[in-house]
């Protein structure tokens, strides 16, 4: 049996909701983005919606050709609440929930020619902000970040747009990812499931504001959901990839510079 890896987030939603959950050959998986991503390194499972970052770590990873999570400017979910003005920052909380945020909060850091950041591992609020702690900022993802935009008065970097300003690209935040060896009908299901998701935004987004109203109202995850979140895995955002990668190993000798993106043709 095939073992999906899903995200429950706002923005997977598209993706994954209409996947069927009573499927005879497959069984849903849910976890965080990092969680999914480990899974499947550790093969427990065939195929997730991990962090575009873990698609370099193996050669035999291959990205399923056709949807992503990403935005071309304002994302809106992945922000950084900060007590200190960028170029001041050092610790920097994150809940790791985002392999793919973090990494590209540092690619921010080195396109301005500021030293890295130090993460530090903590819960999901701003909890740590509040305190008389060393921590300069936290970076929120997800409907973590959906909620406290609404709520905090702290300056805060959307990195969607951060991206936007310094590459002029869309930035992926996570695809579908597997093994070469994936049986085709699985890529199928999974377009087949984001074609559907994407012709019920608003029926999706109304449904998720009315479960969790403390998070986004109908009019914030219409918009959300219509305007900062893209989906289509197009050549702009296949180029994206491919530069975020070079300027990861840049700042990592462990990562491949070599390494180019390889992907499962959906037909």
């Amino acid at each position: 049996m095939v073992r999906v890896g899903i995200i429950d987030f706002l923005n997977a939603a598209p993706l994954c909701s209409q996947l069927p959950r009573d499927h005879e050959r497959w069984q849903i998986v849910e976890g965080l983005p990092s969680e999914l991503a480990t899974a499947l390194r550790c093969g427990e499972i065939d195929v997730g919606l991990v962090p575009q970052v873990e698609a370099c770590f193996d050669a035999d990873y291959r990205i399923v050709d056709g949807h992503c999570i990403s935005c071309d400017g304002e994302v809106a979910s992945i922000l950084l609440f900060e007590r200190k003005p960028w170029q001041q920052l050092e610790r920097v909380a994150a809940d790791r929930a985002s392999n793919s945020s973090i990494a590209l909060l540092q690619v921010l850091r080195h396109l301005d020619g500021l030293a890295p950041l130090e993460i530090v591992e903590s819960c999901s609020d701003l909890s740590l902000l509040e305190q008389p702690t060393a921590i300069d900022a936290v970076l929120l993802i997800g409907d973590a970040a959906l909620k406290h935009r609404k709520t905090s008065s702290l300056e805060r970097t959307d990195l969607g747009m951060a991206w936007k300003q310094r590459t002029d690209l869309p930035f992926v935040f996570a695809v579908w990812l597997a093994r070469s060896g994936l049986q085709p009908w699985v890529s199928a299901e999974l377009a087949s499931a984001a074609r559907s998701g994407l012709s019920q935004v608003e029926r999706i987004a109304d449904q998720y504001s009315s479960i969790h109203p403390d998070v986004v109202d109908i009019a914030e995850a219409r918009d959300y959901l219509s305007r900062c979140i893209r989906y289509d895995l197009g050549d702009a955002q296949k180029q994206s990839m491919k530069l975020f990668h070079r300027f990861r190993a840049e700042l990592d000798p462990a990562i491949d510079r070599s390494w180019q993106p390889r992907y499962l043709e959906v037909n």
